[in-house]
């Protein structure tokens, strides 16, 4: 490659130079309208059909548990009774009657009060799983929305940069034009120039995939463009010392925990209900015997049933519920470890993204924005040649897109541990909590 240690034209160095300093002042998300993360959430918890749905489960089974301590339905019956079978003998025959009778089945003691329990705790479950489905939505929405934030903000730095390319492109033309450059530097800028059209091609798809899933946690039938995820919400960073307590949260109010849990109490109570089982039932009932002119008759009864299958029903049942309720303690075992291991990543992540962020922004992207400009100034007189620019360029380009991906991953990071450890994390003004 010929290198000429000779100045720029002062035309291409002055548009080189004015294209840097003016391209970074501007603010790289300027136009569209502003997406409201509040408001995002208030429409998913309004509409998400997955929410609604876990509510009318709640709210049906808390009909339940009248309808498991109520008495059994009383039987009521009418019989006749003939003596012969040709003539009717209804007040000639003092055996012939007609029978209106009344059977009411009792439980024995306790019997409906542990069926009515069992079935409370299974609203207790369904509550449950009803927050832990609120809370996915809630977390999704904000991982969704700091991805679109990346997104835009990654899209308005390749825009903005790739006018900066473009003064790049033309002082290298400029340049060749009078002697002073190569073709091949027109040729390395011009698919410099491409290769950001590309990405911005790329981030395009992205974002629509992105607002078609954020579209469906939202409930909308008919979907709808989304605009533009200017900022994050300010958040508290996480540092290595925040992970104990954070994992001491999550074993407390993670949502998988606190529904296991609700589980094992259910099966607790299922369990005394199948003991019970095992106590007979009662019956009693009374009859009215009507025979025309003879006197009437009234009948009384009581009964009692009998468990003489206990073996194969009664004790089975209560092995079936006291397996039930080790699964679920075995469950909520594993449960628990699972937790504490995805709250110390998620706050690995967390700290992570903060360290990195804070680096970009105090060292790595002030540096090499000075690398840049020292570059610039450096091709304007010849001291350095257009592949060493468009290297700066590159990468001050880079760095600015992997601060805006660690802030999205930093949001996303805190979404999740919010979820797990029910603390606010992610203050946003105006949603429900």
């Amino acid at each position: 490659m010929v290198f000429r240690y000779r100045p720029i034209a002062l035309a291409g160095f002055m548009a080189l130079t004015a294209g840097i300093v003016d391209l970074r002042a501007q603010d790289p998300v300027s136009s569209g309208t502003a997406l409201d993360l509040a408001a995002l959430l208030r429409e998913a918890e309004a509409n998400s059909p997955d929410v609604a749905a876990a509510l009318s489960r709640r709210a049906a089974s808390e009909a339940a548990p009248s309808q498991a301590e109520a008495l059994p339905d009383p039987v009521a019956g009418i019989s006749y009774t003939n003596a012969g079978v040709t003539d009717l003998t209804l007040g000639e025959d003092p055996d012939s009657m007609l029978v209106l009778s009344w059977i009411q089945e009792v439980p024995s003691p306790g019997k409906r009060r542990l069926a009515g329990e069992a079935v409370r705790r299974e609203t207790d479950v369904l509550s449950r799983r009803a927050d832990l489905v609120r809370r996915d939505i809630a977390t999704r929405i904000k991982q969704q929305y700091a991805e679109l934030y990346r997104i835009d903000r990654s899209a308005a730095i390749l825009d903005t940069n790739r006018q900066l390319l473009d003064s790049f492109l033309r002082t290298a033309r400029i340049r060749y034009e009078t002697g002073e450059g190569l073709l091949e530097n027109v040729l390395k800028a011009q698919t410099e120039v491409s290769v950001l059209d590309v990405q911005l091609v790329r981030l395009a798809q992205e974002r629509a995939s992105i607002e078609a899933d954020m579209n469906k946690l939202l409930g909308r039938v008919t979907p709808a463009p989304l605009g533009v995820a200017a900022t994050l919400p300010a958040v508290e960073p996480i540092d290595a010392g925040d992970a104990a307590q954070l994992e001491s949260d999550a074993l407390a109010h993670a949502p998988e925990i606190l529904a296991v849990e609700a589980e094992v109490r259910r099966g607790e109570a299922r369990l005394e209900a199948a003991r019970g089982l095992s106590k007979p039932d009662y019956m009693w009932g009374g009859g009215f015997g009507y025979r025309e002119d003879l006197d009437p008759q009234v009948m009384g009864l009581f009964g009692i049933s009998l468990p003489v299958y206990k073996k194969s029903k009664q004790a089975q049942g209560i092995v079936q519920s006291s397996a039930e309720l080790d699964a679920s303690r075995y469950d909520a075992a594993s449960l628990r470890l699972k937790v504490a291991a995805e709250a110390r990543d998620l706050a690995a992540q967390a700290a992570r993204a903060t360290a990195i962020l804070k680096l970009y922004e105090d060292a790595v992207i002030p540096q090499a924005r000075s690398a840049l400009d020292s570059a610039a100034a450096s091709y304007g007189v010849g001291r350095v040649d257009f592949k060493t620019l468009l290297d700066d360029f590159g990468a001050l380009l880079q760095y600015e897109i992997d601060r805006e991906t660690q802030r999205a991953e930093q949001m996303a990071a805190l979404a999740a541990l919010e979820r797990l450890t029910g603390r606010v994390l992610i203050p946003v003004e105006g949603a429900q909590p």
